[in-house]
């Protein structure tokens, strides 16, 4: 056991090899007491512009249990803290007579397969995308040519749409494995003191560096990966999976199908939909991407201390209801960052925000979005969300003149309806056309997103901005469906398992694989005789 003091408040530019000697002066305690002490987070409190800190929280050993637990009982800051168990303890299953098989390369899937891999079942990895390196050479293609690749693009390719992002890790899920997931991401991309970060970040250059490492371990753990490598048809018989088909013609028999499809692969839910898989339509969000220049989040949010040595380039998170009811946020706010267009198909327009690790392109973003039910769908059919989304992006692409333009418009002349020209942003598109954004979302969608950005104007003086530039469409916040499951495998198919957010039972990085890992945890406990429920 050690101590975990928290909420420790140090000036900017305070050094942290002195840290220690602020901690001993807390909880009271002799150096010469000390066994070993580490930082386990830090990150900015900027709640008080003037007076911004550094805040930390730090383990503490301490040479006897007597002592440690004396501090956490007399210190309000001190808590008891135990090192995370390995997830993976024991000695390896026996491998099954059929090897399990994970579909979809993103955070989901890779975890799945390495969780089944490390513990001795090794899977077939399936990934309709092409490798990482390969991957991000036809998304350079499309962003500059406007040559989209439906299999292999923003959405699909290794990695998953994460590759393509801002890379956060911060999630509100409590679950023991985030610790093992952030560890692992900083292990493979080559960033150690990710663990430490309060709001730890990757960045899309060091996430196609992390796709590599995943990619060379689960090799070396027996891991068949097979890329370009569609899967057009689950065969099932009795109620249960029996093999995939590919769309080479390949059949491969399963058992044990994890399903980590993604949030933007239609034709597959529309073939699980055919096959029987029950699912249900889910709420998400859609809206705009705003984009301003990072000095001016940076002076909105820091003050006078803005441009101060230590001070990352800064975030924000806004959030606000409607008269109607709707709640309307900012959605995946991109500090440094870049506007991208991530089509995965023709005639579509949806965006996204991406920065690299050092968050250094000199502008923010962040999506504005209106959560849509399925009220607002307009038809009680499974896929009507599915069938929304595809309509705001086919009018976004309208709007952005066909050829893969993304339509934007001045934030100011969206609110006040007059006609103003564009801030030079930083937008990843064969082009920016300039164009009315009314139309695309439905009114009463649009009406709110309109309430919600004035609300934001009161909450952050300064958001609203000549500035500013809105981009269409963000609609791809999360799966427009949940694929209906019980101890994670599917209610009407044995031995599928449908995870991640592309399943509607995530939303972002983090809780995406510890989804896909405990899906692992569960068919791993078939194996070995015991089921992990």
């Amino acid at each position: 056991m050690s101590v975990r003091i928290f909420d420790i408040r140090v000036p900017l530019g305070f050094p942290e090899e002195n840290l220690l000697a602020r901690v001993l002066l807390i909880i009271g305690v002799p150096p010469d007491q000390v066994e070993n002490f580490s930082v386990a987070r830090r990150g900015i409190d900027a709640r008080r512009k003037g007076a911004i800190r550094r805040v930390y929280t730090a383990d503490v050993s301490l040479r006897s249990s007597s002592l440690e637990e004396a501090v956490c009982s007399r210190v309000a800051s001190a808590r008891p803290h135990r090192a995370a168990p390995d997830p993976f303890p024991g000695t390896p299953v026996r491998p099954p007579p059929v090897r399990p098989v994970v579909v979809g390369a993103g955070p989901a899937g890779l975890f799945a397969a390495l969780a089944l891999a490390r513990s001795g079942a090794p899977p077939i990895l399936l990934e309709r995308g092409r490798p990482v390196e390969e991957r991000s050479r036809q998304v350079a293609d499309f962003w500059k040519k406007g040559v989209l690749d439906p299999e292999s693009n923003v959405s699909f390719g290794e990695g998953g749409a994460g590759t393509f992002s801002d890379g956060k890790l911060s999630t509100r899920i409590g679950d023991p494995l985030v610790e093992h997931v952030i560890g692992l991401f900083a292990e493979f991309s080559g960033l150690p003191e990710l663990s430490r970060e309060a709001k730890p970040h990757v960045g899309t250059d060091r996430l196609r560096r992390f796709c590599v490492r995943m990619r060379e371990e689960l090799a070396s753990l027996g891991t068949l990966i097979r890329f370009g490598a569609r899967v057009d048809e689950v065969e099932t018989g009795e109620g249960a999976v029996r093999s995939v088909r590919l769309s080479t013609g390949d059949e491969i028999p399963c058992e044990d199908l994890v399903l980590a499809i993604g949030h933007s692969a239609r034709d597959t839910v529309r073939m699980l939909l055919a096959r029987g898989v029950r699912m249900s339509a889910k709420p998400f969000a859609v809206g705009f991407r705003v984009e301003h220049p990072q000095g001016l989040v940076d002076t909105i949010q820091y003050g006078k201390m803005a441009g101060r040595p230590g001070l990352p380039p800064a975030d924000y998170r806004l959030a606000a209801r409607a008269p109607s009811g709707r709640g309307i946020y900012s959605f995946c706010m991109c500090p440094g960052g870049e506007v991208i267009a991530a089509s995965s198909g023709p005639g579509e327009m949806p965006v996204n925000g991406m920065s690299a690790h050092a968050r250094n392109s000199g502008f923010a973003s962040s999506g504005i979005v209106a959560a849509v039910t399925t009220a607002d769908f307009g038809t009680g059919d499974v896929l009507a969300g599915v069938d929304l989304q595809k309509t705001l992006e086919a009018r976004a692409f309208r709007k952005g003149g066909g050829e893969f333009g993304i339509p934007a418009m001045n934030l100011m002349a969206f609110l006040k309806g007059k006609d103003r020209n564009l801030s030079r942003g930083k937008a990843l598109c064969p082009r920016v056309v300039r164009a009315n954004l009314a139309g695309i979302l439905p009114p009463r969608v649009e009406e709110d997103i309109r309430y919600g950005l004035e609300r934001f104007g009161e909450s952050m003086r300064g958001f609203l901005s000549q500035e500013g530039t809105l981009y269409g469409v963000e609609s791809r916040t999360s799966s427009p469906v949940r694929i209906e499951r019980e101890n994670y495998e599917s209610v009407t198919v044995k031995g599928l398992y449908p995870v991640g957010e592309g399943a509607g039972h995530a939303g972002g990085i983090v809780s995406s694989a510890v989804d896909g890992i405990c899906a692992a945890l569960h068919i791993l406990g078939k194996y070995s005789g015991q089921r992990t429920g």
